[in-house]
């Protein structure tokens, strides 16, 4: 290969963090309740927020993507054996 043809790269590890929304039903019970001070019952926030949480790890839960966001992953490392390397020089764009 002569130097013309040479080319240099930087390998990065990157991260992509996938947001998914999700909307559960939680059964209103003793469970999430609490009685106020002046003897109302009312939510207890803390506890339906958690109940919700539970909910959610059920199977039929419709989970769907909302957004996506790519960035450097905090630890660089080299590529391990096992992956794939996408090398944008070499792709078929550039190969024409």
């Amino acid at each position: 290969m002569s130097d013309d043809n040479k080319t240099y790269s930087v390998t990065l590890r990157l991260q992509r963090i996938t947001y998914e929304d999700a909307f559960v039903a939680v059964p209103v019970t003793d469970a999430i309740t609490e009685e106020k001070e002046d003897g109302s019952i009312g939510l207890n926030v803390e506890a339906l927020f958690s109940e919700a949480v539970r909910i959610s790890k059920d199977q039929r839960v419709d989970w769907k993507a909302e957004s996506s966001e790519t960035e450097p992953h905090p630890i660089q490392s080299p590529v391990p054996e096992d992956r794939f390397m996408f090398d944008a020089f070499y792709s078929d764009e550039n190969n024409d």
